[in-house]
Order: structure tokens, then sequence, then C-alpha cells
């Protein structure tokens, strides 16, 4: 079993990387292959909304996509991690979001293979974990809608390096993966 975890924040050892790798400390204590991607060390546009992907099984543009989404496809788990910005998660993971457009075909048919699971975890400073609630739910649509079975979210609030039990949530999150 491959679980990738993808950080989208801009911060290296912020909250939202310290819950992915935590998560991924623990699914590999249990045996699974992981693999880390910090979504700042690549380079994605933005989706042109061209539609070349759906005649063509691929995205037109020549950035960093192809790789990530490749990493996508070949795991197992995936956990995908965002710290919350004025009500959403941050641009970085949005644009990704956004791309994996393309793993759609014209007729909305996934191209993803099936099988395959997702948690969702999110960072913010609002004490309270449902304060965005509405916003985030959309998330596991996008999931549905790429054949991905959302094993749910965890929020995290405050700072994880004072409050080190808020590892806990995420690490949680991850054996539903496994």
């Amino acid at each position: 079993m491959k679980i990738l975890g993808i950080t989208s924040s801009p911060h290296e050892n912020g909250n939202t990387a310290t819950l992915i790798k935590a998560s991924l400390k623990n699914a590999e204590s249990k045996g699974a292959e992981i693999e880390f991607v910090d979504l700042t060390k690549y380079t994605i546009n933005p989706c042109k909304g061209c539609n070349y992907c759906k005649a063509h099984d691929t995205c037109v543009q020549k950035d960093d996509f192809a790789e990530v989404a490749g990493k996508i496809v070949s795991a197992d788990g995936i956990l995908l991690g965002s710290p919350i910005y004025f009500f959403d998660i941050n641009a970085q993971e949005k644009i990704l979001i956004d791309r994996l457009y393309a793993c759609i075909d014209a007729g909305f048919k996934s191209r993803v293979p099936p099988g395959k699971k997702i948690g969702f975890i999110y960072s913010q400073n609002t004490p309270d974990r449902t304060a965005f609630e509405a916003h985030l739910n959309k998330y596991d649509q996008v999931a549905g809608m790429l054949g991905i079975e959302s094993v749910g979210k965890f929020v995290s609030v405050g700072d994880v390096s004072k409050n080190p039990a808020e590892t806990e949530g995420a690490i949680a999150l991850s054996n539903n993966l496994l």
C-alpha cells in the first residue's frame, strides 16, 4: 500500500506539513510505503479551461502538474493538506484541484484507477473547527467525481507545535486509508 501526503502550505515546517508528516509516519509504522510532496516546490499553473485534456487524456500545459498527478494516480491513499486562508483552502491547493479536471474525460468519467481513498487535513487559527465546514465539504464531492473515496477530514486549530495533541486527529484520519 502506498500513501501519498501532499501539503500546499508555503510554511515548510508549519502546521499543515507537521500534520501530514505525522500521518505519513503513522502509515509507515503500519507497513505502508509513503511519499511526501510539498506543492510549493512544484510549478503548477492555473487551469486554462481549454478542454484539451478532454480529447487528449493529458493537459496541454508543460509544467509540473503531470508529475504530481502521476503520484496521485499511483498512490492507494492520499492525504491532501492545506492551511485555511480566508474561509477556504489556499491557492496552491486550489490550483492542483482545478488541474485535476484533466483526470476527467469528455463524458465526465474519471480516468483515475478505482479503489483509491483520500483524507483531507486542514489547519486553521480559528478556534471553531466547524467554522468553515460548508466551504470544505465540497472537496468530498471533488474526490467523488474523480472516483476517489473520501475517508473524511480533520481540521486542526491553533499552533500544532504548542499543542501536539492536535496531531492525533490527523493520525486517526490516516488510519482510515490503511
